[in-house]
């Protein structure tokens, strides 16, 4: 999460201003239930963004927020099943119902099939710093999930092409550092948005970090646009920017930097701040 340092230094007030909201919030939503609920999927791959994203966005009042780690829909930060995905949306009194479902994010067309009214909120963020962030905050964990997915023949990840999955299989050895593991990992969620075709359809939006973080509130007066919410200026009041190439490049094999980098030119390509068709609403 990429918050205001003012808040950084008091955490105890401001984690008891969050929990004060969020009571005030479900009160109000019980008050003024909305009439139906749509479901948002925020997609994408670690240190990307999609934190922030979820934060800014449960601001409002008539959202609610059904994290990874909440027991109501996700069972070790996977979705229980789509049955508890609906049984939670119609269960809330909220307008917008989001999910943060990042380790599932190539489940995204099935979302979509699933829930008519849904959408998708896809957060990209350059490799280089997403890579630097993936090292400093999961360390080896990310050799081990790369070694899972070789290991069962990519079993929960079925849906990413033959090509890219021999390509992750034949740069995966037991001496593979943590810097390429975290790359293979970036690669894999970041090349779904394209091998799944997310771009062709009207109910995806995609969004860049970098704009996320410099340009905060153009960028998510858009992502409300495309929701058909409100934007207000608080949404923003704790983001700020220095999480943008602060680093040094990290040492990639040739292979998977290059790979890597082919697939963030596809991303931002022409990109504007977001890329969508259309308002969902």
């Amino acid at each position: 999460m990429t918050l205001n340092v003012e808040y950084k230094q008091n955490v105890a007030l401001y984690r008891a201003k969050r929990k004060g909201r969020h009571y005030l919030k479900r009160l109000y939503q019980l008050i003024s239930p909305s009439r139906a609920a749509r479901p948002v999927f925020i997609l994408g791959s670690g240190r990307s963004g999609t934190d922030i994203v979820s934060h800014c966005l449960s601001k409002a009042w008539d959202v609610e927020l059904v994290n990874e780690d909440n027991p109501k829909a996700f069972d070790n930060w996977r979705l229980k099943s789509l049955d508890v995905v609906e049984r939670t949306v119609h269960a809330s009194n909220a307008g917008l119902v989001l999910f943060k479902p990042i380790v599932e994010t190539l489940r995204a067309n099935e979302f979509l099939a699933e829930f008519q009214s849904a959408a998708v909120v896809f957060v990209v963020r350059n490799p280089n710093d997403a890579i630097n962030s993936m090292v400093r905050f999961f360390g080896e964990a990310q050799i081990r999930a790369v070694k899972s997915w070789v290991e069962t023949d990519f079993a929960r990840q079925p849906q990413a092409p033959a090509e890219l999955r021999e390509f992750i299989a034949n740069h995966y050895h037991p001496d593979l550092s943590v810097e390429d593991a975290a790359g293979l990992y970036w690669l894999l969620y970041n090349s779904s948005y394209l091998f799944l075709d997310l771009q062709s359809s009207s109910r995806v939006t995609k969004i860049r970090y970098e704009n996320l973080v410099q340009q905060p509130d153009e960028t998510m007066q858009e992502i409300c646009d495309f929701l058909g919410m409100k934007w207000f200026p608080s949404m923003t009041d704790e983001v700020y920017a220095g999480s943008v190439g602060k680093n040094r490049k990290p040492d990639l094999s040739p292979a998977i930097e290059e790979r890597c980098r082919g697939v963030w030119e596809r991303l931002t390509l022409k990109t504007p701040l977001h890329s969508t068709a259309s308002s969902i609403d």
